[in-house]
């Protein structure tokens, strides 16, 4: 009897431990054709960098594509997959099963499209940080010295670009837009001022840092192009702002000595290259500069230029505006 009865337990515990791995065994098929059971329709799917596969297991379910993240955790492991799922934008279409999932994963969707927007009279330096701090490039200072050659060239605008993306790719978009946007007849225009044309974006990048509304530009570039014609220095506080390499409001007497050739207070002359990037309005201003007699503007504390012939009226000026001299 005690025999029988051991017989029968044995059987069942037989029976239940064959049921056991028929169960898990129906599971894990389940599980690994769990995307066809699920995923009937084409999903975007964004993977960011750093994303670990769990993080995955559960964007997956969250986007209807796996019914829970643990199989797919599962899977990633059996199949080798664990470090090789990469960041991206994916657009997935219906698999068939988990294998065929983990493999459009680690192929690398396309890169994650960044707007960006370049205010006119961004220097080099000032891309190079705002692309850096936007993941667009990883080195900054390898970035500042591929497009510094280009200052002035490097058209502001706005744009649309990638994580990691190829510098000469990131030029390109640059000079292309500048050369769309600047009058194909550029070089004539800058002839007629008695200018080169790279001698007037130089001066262009002069202008748009002086004036501050569209308005008073292309008189801004007349006073210029006047000292210009008769010698005498430029004594543009933003060139010499450009050779310290850093923003400040206002200049000391130690900065307007520093000996370098984009001080136009010591030297006369355009400086050897532009010092920012300037907007369509101010490389046009140069070109449509109208005839003036002016030679001396001073900017109210709103922006606004305020143009004088002489020295006298514009020392006047300084005194109404901002007392001594």
């Amino acid at each position: 009897m005690f025999k029988e009865a051991e017989t029968r337990r044995r059987k069942w515990l037989v029976l239940v431990s064959v049921l056991s791995v028929v169960v898990i065994v129906v599971l894990v098929g389940l599980s690994f054709f769990e995307p066809f059971l699920v995923f009937k329709n084409a999903k975007i799917l964004e993977l960011d960098k750093g994303c670990t596969t769990r993080d995955i297991a559960f964007i997956l379910k969250d986007k209807g594509v796996i019914w829970e993240p643990y199989s797919f955790i599962f899977w990633s492991k059996v199949l080798n997959y664990d470090s090789k799922l990469k960041s991206g934008i994916y657009d997935l279409k219906p698999v068939s099963n988990m294998s065929e999932l983990l493999l459009a994963l680690s192929k690398g969707g396309r890169p994650k499209e960044l707007t960006i927007t370049i205010p006119e009279g961004f220097t080099s330096m000032d891309i190079a940080e705002r692309l850096y701090n936007n993941g667009i490039v990883r080195d900054k200072d390898l970035f500042l010295k591929y497009i510094k050659p280009y200052e002035g060239y490097l058209f502001p605008d706005t744009y649309n670009f990638y994580e990691d993306m190829q510098y000469e790719t990131i030029l390109k978009k640059f000079l292309d837009r500048f050369n769309e946007v600047v009058p194909q007849n550029y070089d004539e225009l800058a002839k007629k001022k008695g200018l080169t044309k790279k001698q007037a974006i130089i001066l262009a990048s002069i202008v748009e840092k002086e004036a501050k509304f569209n308005e008073d530009r292309p008189i801004v570039a007349s006073v210029f192009l006047n000292r210009l014609a008769i010698g005498m220095p430029l004594q543009a506080d933003s060139t010499i702002l450009y050779a310290l390499g850093i923003h400040k409001e206002w200049l000391t007497k130690e900065d307007y000595q520093i000996d370098s050739p984009y001080n136009t207070y010591k030297y006369v002359g355009l400086p050897p290259t532009p010092i920012c990037n300037p907007g369509l309005k101010s490389i046009i201003a140069v070109v449509e500069a109208p005839k003036t007699d002016y030679y001396y503007f001073m900017t109210t504390p709103e922006g606004k230029a305020i143009f004088s012939k002489t020295l006298a009226e514009h020392e006047a000026n300084l005194r109404k505006y901002y007392g001594g001299v």
